[in-house]
């Protein structure tokens, strides 16, 4: 059996608070059946946040064989 790789998480504890806040006010809007207008930072914020994912994916399917891919490859034909 190969050894599971390592990986270590890079986070930004300000800038995960600030990404946190920003899914709880999407959240928010989403339920209260609000339009969400974004401000700025937002998308860099959300760009953060795929990039976080992408990485738990990869350590997921790394160590533990887990496909949770997070994006479907489209389907050509």
């Amino acid at each position: 059996m190969t050894e599971p790789k390592n990986y270590a998480l890079r986070l930004d504890g300000p800038l995960l608070r600030n990404q946190r806040q920003l899914l709880l006010k999407v959240a928010d809007h989403a339920r209260r059946r609000l339009p969400y207008v974004a401000e700025a930072g937002d998308e860099d914020l959300l760009e953060g946040l795929t990039t976080l994912l992408d990485e738990i994916a990869d350590q997921a399917h790394d160590q533990h064989g887990i496909d949770c891919l997070l994006v479907k490859e489209r389907e050509e034909g």
